[in-house]
């Protein structure tokens, strides 16, 4: 029972910040009522805050599960608890406030909304600090445990055994290792065996039914780190990266420290079905609204092509999507019709292979207007890593393939931060970056500083 609550602690965490918020709303109510002679004036009737209470709980718990505050995985601690409960009390705060204005029946007092936030605010941070300690506890009793392994059995892994013994209240068990060495392999070291090589470890994570993998051979390279987190693909573990520096990578990972040893956490990110939902509907109506309001450019933009050069005026093109799927891209055509379609994309200016007004449009982004039928035909996104072309996507090694795991957009923090100066099949890292880290408020983000990437023209081709 110990070990399954502390799997389930964020439901637990949940649990005590609806009780905190249902509590605090009607405390907020009654200390206002109570300090009326303070006040001058009645306040208003208690049914309003009865009626609207169904309401302004559920809007507060899912305004902190779409930012994540419910998210299963580690326990955050220290600071980084700190500012979730600022920030999960700040936001939730002005989405009750948006509704007070919005709907006049619930006129909430200001006062009260004020109390409100105050209690919450320190109510919320005692309960969590008092219920981040207990895991510790049970953990260091024994409950809990995560079993591991740890991949390289050199001067790296000896010294993440070493603080991983150092903190049992991290609940780690370390089963063994895995090694290449022939020296090393069947040896014993600091009481844990080396179980096999290291090519052997989706056979060794379902064996000893392993829960964390920590990698920690400093020289492994990316590819080879990407190479086997693929082999134990569907199989419920997680990675950690044991080293110092870890690229890319390192800065779409959570970092942790066990004492002064790093830890970037590589687990796999689990479907928001929030985030979901509001991402289809933000689609929807964005897509929906612009198609509505630049109507007259799908009748000025054909006669433009028309007048320019010989051929149609739409691209219809095939590109990998979601899981590998293929579909049919709409674009304005932008290129001579003798140009090869599946060739690499222009990546510096004077491509003879663009027309004239192809070249506005590419600058523009103009070109990808029919884009937003793609998007309200589920093919793709706003946001989201742009679709690649088949060709390029059969020379993905496996675990380039994760960038298929998301819809793909129409735009992204390729065409933000870069735009096309740097050739899309070279922009993994962006994508895997968006992966790792995509919310509702990023792709907020992304969208807002699209339109100054556009109007800039950097990189455009």
């Amino acid at each position: 029972m110990k070990d399954w609550l502390l799997r389930k602690w964020h439901i637990v965490i949940l649990v005590n910040d609806a009780v905190v918020i249902s509590a605090s709303w009607f405390a907020a109510y009654f200390i206002r009522w109570l300090a009326t002679p303070l006040f001058g004036y009645a306040i208003n009737p208690f049914h309003i805050y009865l009626e609207s209470y169904p309401a302004m709980l559920v809007l507060w718990v899912a305004t902190n599960s779409v930012f994540g505050t419910y998210k299963p995985g580690k326990l955050k601690k220290n600071l980084e608890e700190i500012q979730a409960v600022v920030r999960g009390v700040v936001l939730a705060a002005l989405v009750v406030m948006s509704v007070s204005f919005l709907f006049k029946e619930y006129d909430f007092a200001r006062s009260v909304l004020l109390i409100f936030i105050g209690l919450t605010f320190t109510v919320t941070g005692i309960s969590r600090a008092i219920l981040f300690s207990i895991p510790d506890r049970l953990r260091k009793s024994g409950y809990g445990t995560i079993r591991c392994i740890i991949v390289g059995a050199g001067t790296t892994g000896i010294r993440a055994l070493q603080s991983i013994s150092d903190h049992p209240e991290k609940g780690y068990d370390v089963i063994g290792f895995l090694d290449d060495a022939p020296d090393k392999l069947k040896a014993t070291i600091s009481k844990r065996p080396v179980l096999d090589r290291v090519d052997t470890i989706r056979e060794i994570v379902e064996r000893y039914r392993i829960e964390e993998v920590f990698i920690a051979i400093p020289a492994l390279s990316h590819s080879r780190i990407m190479e086997l987190i693929m082999k134990c693909e569907g199989i419920p573990v997680g990675f950690r990266i044991a080293s110092d520096l870890f690229g890319v990578i390192a800065h779409n990972a959570d970092i942790e420290f066990i004492e002064d040893f790093p830890v970037f956490d590589l687990k796999e990110e689990r479907e928001n079905l929030t985030y979901t939902f509001l991402k289809r509907f933000m689609d929807i109506m964005i897509a929906g609204i612009l198609l509505v309001l630049l109507l007259p450019f799908w009748i000025i933009i054909p006669i433009l092509i028309k007048m320019d050069s010989k051929g149609g005026v739409s691209f219809v093109h095939e590109r990998i999507g979601l899981n590998g799927k293929p579909f049919k891209i709409y674009k304005f055509r932008t290129m001579h019709t003798t140009t090869n379609p599946y060739d690499y994309s222009p990546g510096k200016p004077g491509d003879l292979r663009i027309t004239k007004v192809g070249k506005f449009l590419r600058q523009t982004s103009l070109d990808e207007l029919p884009n937003l039928l793609n998007v309200l035909k589920g093919d793709m996104s706003i946001v989201g890593p742009r679709p690649e072309m088949p060709f390029i996507v059969e020379k993905y090694e496996e675990w380039q393939k994760k960038r298929l795991t998301v819809k793909p957009g129409i735009t992204g923090l390729w065409q933000i931060l870069g735009r096309k100066d740097i050739p899309l099949q070279e922009n993994l890292e962006y994508d895997f970056y968006y992966i790792k880290n995509r919310s509702f408020l990023l792709d907020i983000i992304i969208l807002l500083k699209t339109i100054p990437a556009i109007l800039s023209r950097r990189g455009a081709y």
